[in-house]
């Protein structure tokens, strides 16, 4: 066997083994508005300069999602009702976010919460839109 081919044999097997340790993930296609995607992106920005490492989208949902402190739930009726709110939200930029489904099931908890209290649904763009706030604060 060539160099090349054990190169590509080892790298085979180290894809393999990551792809069994790898949890089940949902992507999101989002229609945002450039003000929802400015606010994703400096939420990025901090997140990325707190911990002095590149961090993604996903990252920063399962950051935020996760969270000890469970920021998201100290958020009043008011600062709920502004921020989850569609005509904020919605726009023209289309963008796919991917996170493991225990994350997805973590947003669906939140999103599930929040429609509880403001009383109608709230989508998976304004949830996002949330998690970019709360992860500005710091």
């Amino acid at each position: 066997m060539g160099l090349l081919q054990i190169w590509d044999h080892e790298l085979a097997g180290a894809m393999a083994e990551h792809d069994r340790r790898e949890e089940p993930q949902a992507t999101h296609r989002l229609q945002i508005s450039e003000a929802a995607f400015k606010a994703l992106i400096l939420a990025i920005y901090h997140q990325s300069a707190r911990e002095l490492d590149i961090c993604s989208p996903r990252r920063l949902l399962t950051a935020v999602l996760k969270d000890k402190e469970n920021r998201l739930s100290r958020l009043d009726d008011q600062q709920l009702h502004r921020l989850c709110n569609c005509d904020v939200v919605t726009g023209r930029l289309a963008i796919n976010i991917r996170i493991d489904s225990s994350v997805n099931g973590l947003m669906r908890s939140f999103r599930d919460h929040a429609e509880r209290r403001l009383g109608r649904p709230v989508s998976v763009a304004e949830a996002v839109y949330v998690c970019s706030y709360v992860a500005s604060l710091d």
